[in-house]
């Protein structure tokens, strides 16, 4: 089948070749993209419909651009099947030109790929690292309350041994108390040991006062020490 050119085709039907791009791209349009033997380039090689070759019918005889189409070369949108299709893409796959062009866009996309996996894998880093950040959050309040609960149990524990403090100095007060009260019972008990030595000794030297002057006389020694 002859085919032609997108911008053939969009002189033809006297639109620009984006539009004949679109009606491709839509399934307007029926074509096959092939590499351009001269440049090396693909391009599209669109097979002509009724309005096309309607199109190039009524153009003058002088303009070169007129291509000459027999009616068995005039194809319509709807009437190219998939076996069709599928036998155009055989055809241009068996030749080494849209093999090096597969290649290209091979090469071409790989690296877009290769960095939208990066982008995907960054992107799960971030919800993973935000995700432990709302769920930090959410446990904030836990940690608020633990440290609140801690603080609560050192101030008792402080006031615990404030009072502890406390009572070891009353007691230390007390012990020093009675030692001192020790101390003055030991004086008072020395002094009324020495008070009952004098006591002793003066009975004994009002006993003496007191006996008569004849028990005197007649009194022997060992009676007196008696």
């Amino acid at each position: 089948m002859r085919t032609i050119s997108v911008k053939e085709a969009a002189l033809a039907l006297g639109i620009t070749p984006r539009a004949v791009s679109y009606r491709l791209e839509k399934g307007q349009l029926k074509g096959n993209l092939t590499k351009n033997e001269a440049t090396g380039v693909p391009e599209w090689r669109i097979y002509p419909n009724k309005e096309i070759l309607s199109a190039l019918s009524q153009a003058t005889a002088e303009d070169s651009s007129v291509m000459d189409f027999e009616p068995n070369d005039v194809i319509d949108a709807e009437s190219i099947d998939d076996t069709a299709g599928s036998d155009t893409t055989q055809q241009s796959e068996a030749r080494p030109g849209a093999v090096d062009f597969q290649m290209i866009v091979e090469q071409c996309v790989r690296p877009l790929v290769e960095e939208v996996k990066a982008q995907a894998l960054a992107l799960a880093e971030k919800d993973r690292i935000i995700e432990d950040q709302s769920r930090q959050l959410r446990l904030l309040p836990d940690f608020q309350k633990r440290a609140e609960d801690e603080k609560a149990r050192a101030e008792e524990e402080r006031k615990a041994a404030e009072l502890r403090a406390l009572e070891i100095e009353a007691l230390n007060k007390q012990v020093a108390a009675m030692e001192e009260e020790k101390q003055q019972l030991e004086a008072k008990a020395n002094e009324a040991v020495s008070l009952a030595t004098d006591l002793q000794s003066l009975k004994k030297t009002v006993e003496k006062l007191q006996t008569p002057w004849w028990k005197k006389i007649f009194s022997t020694p060992e009676a007196d020490q008696s």
